[in-house]
Formats: structure tokens, sequence, C-alpha cells
């Protein structure tokens, strides 16, 4: 009895040691497996470039406008402030040399240089001679060295400033469009220190009204834009017509004595078409008379005359 109780006091231990191993084994497998961490994404991979290869040419053409520093010229107008030295703070324009003078500084000359350049060129001279470590900022007030007049035939003539790139169209609708009573092309008078003026002649209808890219010219600062105004001549026509009136026709456009009865709404049916008068007043003064005999003109069998500068025609009634 004593033998068995000893052989079940080692096989006990020995059971449960395995039915625990057992258990732990079975857990293991039932235990779902712990989910993998998941790929690192390739890192990401910037290309620096400049901004312009990504933008329309337009687009980058007027970024790179806007970037460019303006560069002064005769005549603007400069307010230069140095930082906690009042003394030293002006507003001044250009000379026509192209030089401001500056307290203590004297005259420079500034033209052709931008407004970073100055107040680099200010603060190194300052800083040469009279103040220490000077803050100098440069403000231009007015642009008179990059302005362009627009006159003639637009709605409101006048010189306007130039900032950046502009086309002779541009230009034009910055003076309000076009007038009425306008010749048939645009002048652009470009001047220049080193040639005489030159004349450009573009013609109206093709810039305007047939939108020709080629003639919508790049302006330069000083230039000037004429459209001129078509000169007229005043006629009358009087007598037995709808529409008896003082007509202004261009000049440049001839005017015939059938034309300006038909300008004047054409003859009444008591007009006397053969016995239409022109009368006349030469350079001397002299009063002259001239026949016409409209229906012969209208059938082609006459000479329809030319009228002049007030001339008047005149339609008289028949009364047979």
């Amino acid at each position: 009895m004593k033998i068995q109780l000893e052989r079940l006091g080692r096989v006990v231990p020995i059971a449960l040691f395995l039915l625990a191993a057992t258990s732990r084994l079975a857990v293991a497998q039932e235990a779902p497996k712990a989910e993998e961490p998941p790929a690192s994404p390739p890192p990401l991979r910037l290309e620096a470039r400049p901004l312009e290869e990504s933008l329309p040419p337009q687009v980058a053409l007027t970024l790179a406008d806007s970037r460019t520093d303006y560069r002064i010229g005769r005549q603007d107008l400069l307010e230069i402030k140095v930082f906690d030295v009042e003394e030293l703070n002006q507003t001044v324009r250009v000379s026509d040399d192209g030089s401001i003078s500056m307290p203590l500084l004297g005259r420079l000359v500034v033209s052709g240089l931008t407004k970073t350049d100055l107040e680099q060129m200010l603060a190194r001279l300052l800083g040469e001679r009279y103040v220490r470590d000077p803050q100098v900022t440069v403000f231009v007030r007015e642009y008179e060295s990059k302005k362009i007049a627009v006159t003639g035939a637009v709605k409101k003539p006048g010189t306007f400033e130039m900032l950046g790139r502009k086309t002779l169209l541009e230009m034009i609708s910055m003076a309000g469009g076009l007038d009425t009573d306008l010749g048939k092309e645009i002048i652009v008078f470009r001047q220049s220190d080193e040639r005489p003026t030159e004349r450009i002649a573009l013609d109206l209808e093709q810039l305007v009204y047939r939108a020709d890219p080629a003639l919508n010219l790049v302006l330069q600062p000083n230039d000037i834009v004429y459209v001129p105004v078509v000169e007229k001549m005043r006629i009358f026509v009087s007598g037995a017509v709808r529409n008896p009136d003082v007509y202004e026709v261009p000049r440049d456009e001839p005017v015939t004595v059938l034309k300006a009865v038909t300008l004047a709404g054409g003859p009444t049916i008591r007009a006397a078409e053969k016995h239409v008068q022109v009368l006349r007043t030469d350079a001397r003064g002299e009063r002259l008379v001239l026949d016409v005999d409209l229906k012969k003109v209208k059938r082609g069998k006459s000479e329809d005359p030319l009228l002049h500068e007030g001339d008047i025609v005149l339609v008289p009634e028949s009364f047979f």
C-alpha cells in the first residue's frame, strides 16, 4: 500500500505538468497570429524646379515682370527715410541729369538704379561717414520717367504711368477707349536720347477691327500715342431735299453733289433736278456758281462735281 501511494505521488505531478503544457499548446494554436505591421511607404521624393517652368509662358512672363525691380529715372519723385534720423528724411525729385542732392552726401547719380540699389548705396555712404548701421528705405512716389501720353480721338486723353509691360491696346483701354470721329491710323511717337524721334504709323482697321496681334506694339517709356481725329469739312444742302442741313464730312473722303443730296435724304418730288446749283466762294472771296444736271449725273451722262469746304448745294423746286 505504501508503495502504491509513493507511485501515485510521483505520477500526479507529472500528469499535472503534461496537462498544463497541453493547455498552453492548445491556447497557442487557437490564438490568432498577430498582424504584421504594414510596410513603410517609400519616402516621398521632392523635386525642386523654378516656378516659371510649371506655369504657362504668359503667366510666367507676368510673374517675372512683377519681380523685376523698378529702375529710377529722370523726374521721378523719391521719398527717402533713414530710421531714427529724421534730419536725413526728405522727398526729392530726380533731376534731368539723373541725380539728386542729399544732406551730408551732396549730389548723387541715381538714374538707372533700382530702389534696392539706392537703399544699399545710401546706407553704405552714411555708414562710412556719419551713422552707425543706418536703415534706409526708398519709396517712389511718382513714376515720371515711366509715363506714356495718349492723346487725340480717345475718351480720356492724358498721361499714364507705365509699370511693367504695356501694349498699345492696353494703353488705349486705360485712356477710356477710342472715341468717335477718328482717322484711319494710330501713330506712336518714340523718343530717344540717342536718335531722332521715330514716327510709327499703324493701320487702325487692322489693329482694332481685324485684331492683328503683330500691330499691338509693346510700348516704351515716354512714347506718345496719337489717335488722329479725322479732319472734316462742312457743306450745306438746301432747297427741295428731305433733310436740308449743314453736314460735316471727312475731308479725306471726297463728297460729290450726288452724295451730298443723298446725305440730305434725297430730292423731294418737287425738286428740279436738272437745275441744281453749287454756290462756292473762292480764295479771293468771289462767288462762283456751278450748274449741275443731277438727272444726267444719275444716268452717268454728266460729271458729278466734287464739293469744297463751305460749298452750298441748292436744289430748286419745280413749279411745272
